[in-house]
């Protein structure tokens, strides 16, 4: 059995959706705007673009977007104990292993093991396996603490230029 650096209380404390996971790692600054309610979301091209293809990809999967706690959202659970996201593309790749990681994570914390993680890039045709092992299991963990201190800071952090700026919904907030 893996043993966690994380005490219940802890994890009670850190947990956050998916989604604040992946934009730690595309973005810290993204995460701070999010996790302040300031979502820009809703007037992106292309995360209008990321919910078709969720609801187009795969129809003969029985369960999309299986919402957990009313925290986190899994694109598709397979009959099989497969946590299954579904991405655009493969251009941040670590993000999206790192938010299935998670989910593996938040699952095994209420008690569900055994179960793998594949990331899906419909467009690509591309699938990729994501395992939590012991050491991906200690970068959950230190992610969810990063992400924590993130969270609290007074102002979000400054703006750096980065190739995935130019599709991200906070582009013009941040450099226009």
């Amino acid at each position: 059995m893996i043993t966690t650096t994380i005490t219940e209380s802890e994890f009670e404390d850190l947990k956050v959706g998916g989604t604040e996971v992946n934009y730690f790692i595309v973005c810290p600054r993204k995460l701070w705007l999010y996790a302040h309610r300031l979502q820009l979301e809703s007037s992106s091209d292309r995360v209008g673009l990321g919910k078709l293809l969720h609801e187009e990809a795969y129809p003969r999967e029985q369960k999309h977007e299986l919402l957990i706690d009313s925290l986190i959202k899994i694109d598709v659970m397979e009959g099989s104990g497969k946590v299954v996201e579904v991405k655009h593309s493969q251009g941040i790749k670590k993000a999206g292993q790192l938010q299935v990681l998670y989910y593996l994570y938040y699952l095994k914390r209420k008690g569900l093991t055994g179960l793998t993680g594949e990331l899906r890039f419909p467009r690509q045709r591309r699938t990729e396996s994501v395992e939590l092992t012991a050491s991906e299991e200690q970068d959950v963990e230190h992610t969810l603490r990063e992400v924590e201190k993130v969270r609290q800071l007074p102002m979000p952090p400054a703006a750096e230029w980065k190739g995935t700026c130019r599709s991200c919904a906070y582009a013009e907030f941040c450099w226009g």
